[in-house]
């Protein structure tokens, strides 16, 4: 049977589609199991079979199961971007100013934390995503580079340059990245399971991410007060 130039342009994205879906299933399901069972321990057969999908699918995707966990770390990396780009992009453009005034270097760090909060308190799938990079450092994985090198770029760098410019330092200075990574370590505590357990918190909904929101730029802002007014 012919089929007319029509009829396969017509059928090109519903296919398009579905193949883009199971490659998303795919790497939904990846990084479950390599984040429960490490790199070693996953199996592309118990993959294949909670993926729904057969295991030749995993080669014609990915190639090998090496390229399926790089796969799943640029797939963190893109929504870690996602997330964080429109408010690290604000960042840039007011820093490349020369002048630019503390209130909107302040606001501008709310945004990035705002969003950062978002990204690993309140995402849909944050809980895999914390699960699997850290059995990644567990495991010393170098492939975890692309993600440290798009963090830097997109969160801890824009950050610190924020606070330098209202701290009147360069933005490598020591002082600089230890509050950098004191008000970024706010956010990062409430990965901790441990805290999770003293603040018995299941599950986290809208009105806690609201409520951690509020609590870091309260705090936030009281750091960078008392760094502000020391250096006056």
């Amino acid at each position: 049977m012919t089929v007319s130039a029509s009829s396969t342009q017509h059928y090109r994205p519903g296919i398009q589609q579905r193949g883009e879906d199971t490659r998303r299933r795919i790497l939904e399901t990846a990084i479950e199991i390599f984040a429960r069972d490490g790199y070693e321990g996953a199996s592309t057969r118990v993959l294949a079979q909670r993926a729904g999908i057969n295991l030749p699918a995993i080669q014609y995707y990915f190639g090998s199961k090496e390229g399926l966990y790089r796969a799943a770390i640029e797939h963190i990396v893109a929504e870690m971007r996602s997330c964080m780009g429109a408010a690290a992009a604000d960042a840039r453009a007011a820093l490349a100013r020369p002048e630019v005034a503390p209130d909107e270097l302040i606001t501008l760090l709310h945004a990035m934390l705002a969003s950062l909060v978002t990204l690993m308190v309140g995402g849909e799938h944050s809980e895999s995503r914390k699960r699997f990079i850290g059995r990644g450092e567990l495991e010393g994985s170098e492939a975890l580079d692309t993600l440290h090198k798009a963090m830097m770029e997109e969160t801890v760098g824009p950050c610190a340059a924020l606070i330098a410019r209202l701290l009147g330092r360069d933005e490598v200075d020591e002082a600089v990245m230890l509050r950098t990574v004191l008000v970024l370590g706010q956010i990062t505590i409430f990965c901790n399971k441990g805290a999770r357990c003293a603040l018995d918190w299941n599950d986290i909904g809208e009105e806690r991410v609201s409520a951690v929101k509020a609590l870091v730029r309260e705090q936030t802002d009281a750091i960078i007060r008392v760094a502000m007014e020391r250096r006056q």
